[in-house]
């Protein structure tokens, strides 16, 4: 009888999602993506490189309620091989990687807003972006309120980086004479901010941004973990009678932050990126400047962070400068500059290849542990190939080399498991990737 029931149910479910999906107004699309990689990326080759594969499903529901009302959800599961442990396991691991309503043409004029949970994506993503290579993608809670026409749109957006109250349905618990222990200090993270972009003329771009990170949690009993706000521009030159484009970025970031103290923020951020292309090349020079300090000559904090970047758009293919601000990366603090040359080749519509060649090196040189001024990280080279099988089925085969120089072995000596061996082997990174858009 049960059995009968639940058949039952799941028919009318499906007669249901499929009177739903043949409307015009309501798609229904998703990602399956799979990832295998071979990790070499100590500096050590008497280690075993690690292995692992990791798995992304994602299914999108969208439906055009009326010509000013859209709603999307995405539904994520995000894994790697085996890591249930056992074949009788369950990880419960789905999750509302984005789920939105759009509300545009508000009162018939270009305003829309937006709430719920998104990507944000604005510029190149070196701000903001969707870091679409990482196995789960960045996503944010909140609200974002808009104007958008041809020319220029303009984003207001408040979202909630991490609560501090867990949902109540009802008012607190009241004990005798209001026992205050059940309104626990205010120790949220929320973001407030703007980003506009203006077709200024027909060959340039401009962008204008700013935002507000607000953590008011206290470490110390007294100042807040993060006050920091961000200002920024851009500027993108296209002429349309030439093969060249040129981009410039610049932002700078102030407030306070606590580390171990209570610090002042001056840092700033610089990207230039002059790409030429063709039918089949695409060829650019690039320099990415993240301002940084060292500890010893300033009070003041000179790191520049952009946590909510696509990083694995810049910075190398083997991420190893993706947390700067993380204490375990101690030569962090003293920044980082990017110098990177970057080819992209598509003799076919189906199949391009792409080199990167990086340069690393600190913003300001350090003294290691030897008493010795240094600051060169070291060069990184990346390859990558794609190969669209279908429409909707791609291949990708990526690796990646990394030679150390003085900064890297600075960083690496500290790991305890290298037994303090000075030998320093070129790291090397590689995977193949499946990609399946629906």
């Amino acid at each position: 009888m049960v059995k009968n029931v639940v058949s039952f149910v799941l028919l009318i479910v499906f007669i249901i999602c499929n009177f739903i999906y043949v409307r015009s107004d309501f798609k229904i699309s998703g990602e399956f993506r799979v990832r295998s990689e071979l990790d070499g990326r100590d500096f050590l080759n008497q280690t075993y490189p690690q292995s692992f594969t990791a798995l992304r499903v994602r299914l999108n529901f969208e439906k055009v309620i009326n010509e000013h009302v859209m709603f999307f959800a995405q539904i994520q599961d995000s894994r790697v091989f085996g890591e249930e442990k056992s074949t009788l396991k369950d990880m419960k691991n789905l999750d509302l990687h984005q789920g939105f309503l759009k509300v545009k043409n508000i009162f018939d004029t270009p305003f829309f807003m937006t709430f719920g949970r998104f990507s944000l994506e604005y510029g190149r993503f070196k701000i903001f972006g969707p870091n679409a290579w990482h196995n789960v993608g960045r996503s944010h809670d909140g609200f974002i309120f808009g104007y958008n026409t041809d020319k220029y749109k303009t984003d207001i957006f408040i979202t909630t980086h991490s609560n501090f109250l867990s949902y109540r349905a009802g008012a607190a618990k009241v004990y005798e004479n209001y026992d205050y222990k059940e309104a626990p200090a205010d120790t949220g993270f929320n973001i407030f901010g703007f980003y506009s972009t203006n077709k200024l003329s027909p060959f340039l771009n401009g962008e204008l941004y700013s935002f507000y990170e607000w953590d008011r949690h206290r470490p110390n009993g007294k100042d807040m973990q993060l006050g920091r706000y961000t200002l920024g521009t851009a500027f993108e030159i296209a002429p349309s009678s030439s093969q060249l484009n040129l981009r410039f970025e610049f932002a700078y970031q102030g407030g306070t932050i606590f580390t171990s103290e209570l610090q002042n923020i001056s840092a700033f951020l610089i990207l230039i990126n002059l790409q030429y292309k063709t039918k089949s090349l695409v060829a650019s020079l690039n320099a990415d400047i993240n301002s940084g300090g060292d500890p010893k000559k300033t009070n003041k904090y000179k790191l520049f962070d952009n946590p909510y970047s696509t990083k694995h758009n810049y910075q190398g293919f083997m991420d190893f400068f993706t947390g700067l601000s993380e204490k375990k990366f101690s030569t962090g603090i003293y920044g980082l500059n990017d110098y990177f040359i970057r080819l992209i080749y598509t003799p076919w519509n189906n199949f391009n290849l792409q080199f990167d060649g990086h340069y690393f090196t600190t913003f300001v040189p350090f003294e290691n542990s030897k008493g010795e001024k240094i600051h060169k990280y070291g060069p990184e080279l990346n390859f990558l190939l794609r190969y669209k099988l279908y429409e909707v089925v791609e291949f990708e085969w990526g690796s990646g080399i990394f030679f150390a120089n003085e900064a890297m072995k600075e960083l690496y000596n500290q790991l305890p498991k290298r037994a303090g061996t000075d030998k320093f082997d070129p790291a090397f990174w590689t995977y193949i990737q499946i990609n399946v858009k629906i």
